[in-house]
């Protein structure tokens, strides 16, 4: 069985926007609707743990949960101060029966059914899975304003969501990274840090993460792309 757990507690300070950008409008829709809606239509997602700010909490009920008829979200708790925090409270509601436990942003409206199958695929036979795409530009190492080095991009790639993950082994790598005090930038890391197996499938180019004013409008433009 597997438990989804949706972050949605960011107040999105780099976005500019007086409204967290996981609550905009798409199309009609809030862009937090989107990735909901795709783990409720796929039949291998049991459960959904919503983490959002507690003063969202209404809105969302009202507005997304009840309009788009999203029944597999059996909790909204509140998050924490930093990100893994806020994957650690809802870690902490997704009961034993869940073997899988799948991690995603909510400000990336566009992951597939298809990115979906792959990670919990790959994660089969090992601790983790996670959607990655490769590096198009060249990447180079720096010191203040001096190049260092180009490092070479055929061994890099970038991480997306959803990420799935054992749900034992996620919870003991939560419990390493508190004992030594390590804060990762995304559940993978606490798995490496603790020295668990992670693997990589191919993830999606429009499965882009709404990080910018800019970043929304290239959303508006797949939507487009997509009607």
């Amino acid at each position: 069985m597997i438990a989804a757990i949706v972050v949605a507690a960011g107040r999105g300070v780099r976005f500019g926007s007086d409204v967290p950008k996981q609550f905009l409008r798409m199309k009609s829709k809030p862009l937090l609707s989107y990735s909901l809606l795709t783990f409720e239509r796929h039949a291998a997602v049991d459960l959904i743990v919503l983490v959002a700010a507690p003063e969202w909490k209404s809105y969302i009920e009202q507005e997304i949960i009840r309009r788009f008829e999203i029944r597999k979200v059996a909790a909204i708790i509140p998050g924490g101060a930093a990100r893994q925090d806020s994957v650690a409270a809802g870690l902490s509601v997704v009961s034993e029966v869940y073997e899988f436990v799948a991690v995603h942003d909510a400000v990336r409206p566009f992951f597939s059914t298809h990115v979906l199958d792959r990670v919990i695929a790959g994660c089969r036979s090992v601790d983790a899975c996670i959607p990655t795409i490769a590096l198009r530009d060249t990447v180079k190492q720096v010191e203040e304003n001096l190049i260092v080095r180009t490092v070479p991009r055929e061994t890099l790639r970038l991480a997306q969501t959803p990420q799935v993950f054992r749900r034992t082994v996620l919870i003991e790598a939560f419990q390493h990274a508190k004992r030594n005090n390590f804060l990762g930038t995304d559940e993978a890391s606490l798995i490496e840090a603790a020295g668990g197996r992670a693997v990589w499938v191919e993830g999606e180019e429009k499965n882009l993460k709404i990080t910018t004013p800019l970043d929304l409008k290239i959303a508006e433009i797949i939507l487009e792309g997509n009607a």
